[in-house]
């Protein structure tokens, strides 16, 4: 089995939530947070500043650790590292060549009523997301090995 490091941006702007549409006609239509895998020897938070500008157009940094997750496919386990992370600027724009070959076929801010009446991930998003950002957090979260729905 294939064994992948990934990490993801979760970027709060005016009490909404960066995300974007993983759509493929026939197979699957979700929203998640922008993020992916690792390349070479670049950090893990180079990682996640690269994967929101290719996903989304948009320039962060990054503030904390959130989130590690486990997740796994008949072909492939992977753990993912999800970073709260600021916006600096820039235009929100799926149009590069790395989102599209991912079938990314939108991207914006989106509230919390979205996040509770679509098809979003990760699964956290939806459950206690929001009361550790309103509390403040004092060290990563571990979420359990959990089968991925759509690869």
């Amino acid at each position: 089995m294939k064994q992948r490091i990934c990490v993801g941006a979760l970027v709060i702007n005016n009490d909404k939530l960066l995300l974007v549409n993983h759509k493929r006609e026939g197979r699957y239509d979700f929203w998640v947070a922008p993020g992916g895998g690792v390349k070479g020897t670049e950090s893990l938070e180079e990682a996640t500043v690269r994967e929101v500008k290719e996903e989304t157009g948009l320039n962060v940094s990054v503030v904390k650790l959130m989130y590690v997750e486990e997740m796994y496919t008949p072909e492939e386990r992977s753990i993912k590292f999800w970073y709260h992370c600021e916006l600096i600027d820039g235009e929100l724009d799926c149009s590069a060549e790395e989102a599209v070959a991912e079938y990314i076929v939108g991207t914006g801010f989106m509230d919390k009523a979205f996040l509770n009446t679509n098809e979003v991930f990760p699964p956290m998003l939806k459950s206690g997301f929001w009361d550790k950002i309103e509390q403040g957090w004092k060290q990563p979260e571990f979420i359990s090995l959990r089968e991925l729905a759509f690869y």
